[in-house]
């Protein structure tokens, strides 16, 4: 007899040339609800297998489509999970919440405004951003500033090294070594392998051939597999945390290039004059969200807020009420389950905090009763801490915001995204400021987790970090005109 509560799920991708005869399962069970996810056995055989297909799938197919095209086919398949009712969008909301131990419902608006990122005029808003002239000097060779003619070239075949953090952001950089025309051979997590198995089952979909140049597999961390993987490929990608980060860097030979997005930190601003009587109750819910979207798990959310004094309410004030709306949130969107180490780190975090009240009165611990569902600690003074995640929150009280410098400086290799609520005739140069502290990501508060579709990813450029460039000089082709032999 059928599980009616099972839910059976491949999460891997192999071009359809590929034929996989063994394979593994791993169940993975909530309170109502498992999971049968099936993975091939990964092999170096395998992996080699793979890079000698790519080569002709490179060369004869990939190759010879014009960025147009490829945007094309991504977009007709962002519109298919734009469907409510398409199966594979119903397939991934059913079986991420069992995975992950995110919120159902909060899951499903998320991947909603994820998916949008890839209709067809985002997408070409982000090449239009990267490299201009919508990608046409990746199809062929364009007029320079110099006189010549330059192309821009991707990878043969980039291996990938995908975070399992926050469902579906895995896409986001698949698709970047498609729009540079590279092959991908991915190492799925399998904290999150769904949406990017499911989103390539649907490019298969509308376009075979281009699915036919991705394979992306799960597979233990330290087995070896990785190094084959890095010898097999031109190029390296690795997203996650830094112990996974450092470790495919001391892997990776100094003559390959690899690109990193490791452990960052988000900060939310808020200005005395959003604090308004007709406008702090909407900021506050605003606040509430960046917090609670995939539990702090994203680079993006903010781990410390910084609340400027002289509003209509006072900073503590603004504490008291942020835990009334995280408690809401609690009620509307249920945080996921922790382990016994997280759940360490966050009752850590506030016997710190006690201990710290005792000694002075400008600190004040604001938790959720008999759990940890929540946390705020209080401070009034000028500092920052990280987070251990999971809606914990350091909130300070500031004279200015501008007094943040000295205690953001130490962390400037981690920051990547404020969230700030200022007047416009303050936004710049609070932005400003938030750059030269290695800030890559300004925002609204209440967007810190949507990004827009030509964002920098970790202050870098996410096609030109990838390419190389053939320029042709004005004097080759000067000097080709003498070999016409049409001229006299």
């Amino acid at each position: 007899m059928t599980d009616t509560n099972e839910i059976s799920l491949d999460i891997f991708y192999m071009p359809s040339q590929m034929k996989i005869t063994e394979f593994e399962t791993k169940v993975v069970r909530s309170s109502d609800k498992s999971v049968r996810m099936r993975f091939p056995k990964v092999t170096p055989s395998l992996l080699e297998n793979i890079a000698i297909l790519f080569k002709k799938n490179h060369a004869q197919y990939l190759q010879t489509l014009s960025v147009e095209e490829i945007i094309g086919i991504i977009d007709q398949a962002a519109k298919k999970w734009m469907n409510p009712q398409y199966p594979l969008r119903q397939m991934a909301e059913n079986a991420l919440p069992v995975v992950t131990g995110y919120d159902s419902l909060q899951l499903s608006l998320e991947l909603k405004r994820f998916v949008r990122l890839f209709r067809k005029k985002e997408l070409r808003r982000f090449i239009q951003s990267e490299i201009g002239v919508f990608g046409n000097i990746l199809d062929d060779f364009q007029p320079n500033c110099s006189g010549g003619f330059s192309k821009f070239y991707g990878p043969d075949l980039v291996f990938q090294v995908f975070s399992g953090n926050v469902p579906g952001v895995q896409i986001w950089t698949l698709l970047m070594t498609l729009f540079v025309k590279s092959t991908t051979l991915g190492k799925l997590s399998f904290a999150e392998a769904i949406m990017p198995a499911l989103f390539v089952r649907t490019l298969a979909e509308v376009e075979p051939k281009l699915a036919d140049t991705i394979a992306i597999l799960p597979w233990q961390s330290g087995t070896g597999l990785e190094k084959n993987a890095i010898e097999l490929s031109n190029t390296i990608i690795v997203c996650g945390g830094q112990n996974a980060v450092q470790s495919i860097r001391k892997q990776t030979p100094s003559i390959k290039k690899i690109l990193s997005y490791g452990y960052k930190i988000g900060v939310a601003l808020i200005g005395k004059e959003a604090l308004v009587t007709d406008r702090y109750t909407s900021l506050i819910k605003a606040v509430a969200e960046d917090v609670t979207i995939y539990d702090q798990q994203s680079c993006l959310t903010p781990q410390s807020i910084f609340v400027e004094k002289g509003g209509a309410i006072t900073p503590k004030s603004f504490a008291h009420l942020l835990a009334n709306e995280l408690q809401n949130y609690q009620i509307k969107y249920p945080r996921a389950s922790l382990s016994e180490s997280e759940q360490m780190s966050i009752n850590k975090m506030r016997q710190g905090a006690e201990i710290e009240a005792l000694k002075s009165s400008n600190t004040m611990n604001i938790v959720s009763q008999g759990n940890t569902d929540w946390t705020i600690v209080y401070r009034d003074k000028v500092d920052f801490m990280p987070s251990p995640l999971n809606r914990s929150i350091n909130l300070f009280a500031v004279d200015d915001l501008s007094d943040v410098v000295q205690s953001l400086q130490p962390y400037r290799s981690y920051l990547q995204s404020a969230g700030v609520a200022v007047a416009p005739n303050r936004l710049f140069e609070l932005s400003n400021i938030l750059g030269t502290l290695g800030v890559n990501r300004v925002s609204a508060i209440g967007e810190m987790n949507h990004v827009v579709a030509g964002w920098h990813h970790d202050g870098g450029f996410n096609l030109l970090d990838l390419i190389h460039v053939t320029d042709i000089e004005p004097s080759a082709e000067s000097y080709s005109e003498k070999f016409d032999s049409d001229i006299e």
